[in-house]
């Protein structure tokens, strides 16, 4: 009898749309959801059991929201990350083959070689890569998330031979000596580091005098940006210009949690 395979990807949508494929296939494959954006931060103990660092990174990026009480929003994520941490690291020792899910985007990319690193050697990793095999992308970037589950349903994952594994792994030591910074996707598929101040002024191109939400600010600029930027990350650096002197916050009269209007100072 054939062992059952598991599937790993990068986020709650692309958990649910592989989740929704299976049962279309007929099958009870369970599904393991990466939350982590290795994208951004520091990695250097992003794949240890207790990640001290990656948390206190985590920490900072979250308190930026500072409209939102920590015991409603960051401890709840804390814990959820957490918990999906160590799911992860449980489905990477497991013997049962581990599809890996993945389009040409930065995260998925650095989850694979995080995942060619941890697992087990005797766990089989299979890749199934999306990039170019389904009709949704964003800007020439293609996500798991972003497919409905039927585009899903003809991807056939290729196995990891030891020379890839051993390649990956050796990519995924490389970021993890690197500092803080924001990653992309590159022109030639690899991956590129920007300083964390990368996008402040695609930030401040949309901001003038007049205050206005800082969520249509953020909105505007993931709309925008190819490199799908996740919004906690551009509030951070919000935050990080109005500490600079760049950008005023002005709070919100009305029902709460609000992002603060933001301008120009």
């Amino acid at each position: 009898m054939m062992t059952p395979l598991r599937h790993l990807c990068w986020g709650d949508s692309a958990a649910g749309n592989l989740k929704q494929r299976n049962r279309l296939l007929g099958l009870s494959q369970p599904v393991t959801a990466m939350m982590e954006d290795f994208r951004i931060g520091e990695l250097a103990d992003a794949d240890a059991a207790k990640p001290r660092q990656r948390i206190a990174w985590l920490k900072r990026l979250w308190a930026a929201q500072w409209w939102y009480e920590a015991e409603e929003y960051e401890t709840p994520l804390l814990l959820y990350q957490a918990e999906c941490h160590g799911q992860l690291l449980e489905a990477l020792q497991a013997p049962a083959p581990l599809v890996i899910w993945m389009g040409n985007n930065a995260h998925d990319r650095l989850m694979l070689a995080m995942a060619a690193s941890v697992a087990a050697p005797a766990t089989p990793l299979l890749v199934a890569d999306i990039t170019g095999q389904v009709a949704f992308q964003h800007e020439g970037l293609y996500a798991v998330g972003m497919c409905p589950p039927e585009a899903l349903l003809d991807i056939k994952p290729v196995a990891l031979d030891a020379a890839a594994r051993a390649a990956l792994a050796a990519q995924w030591a490389h970021w993890k000596t690197r500092e803080a910074g924001w990653r992309e996707t590159a022109s030639d598929g690899g991956i590129v580091q920007y300083p964390l101040d990368h996008l402040d002024t695609l930030l401040l191109a949309r901001l003038s005098r007049t205050p206005q939400s800082a969520s249509r600010v953020v909105g505007e600029v993931m709309g925008t940006h190819p490199g799908m930027v996740p919004d906690n990350f551009l509030f951070w650096r919000l935050d990080a210009l109005r500490q600079a002197g760049l950008v005023v916050f002005t709070p919100v009269d009305g029902p709460k949690p609000q992002a603060p209007l933001v301008a120009l100072a």
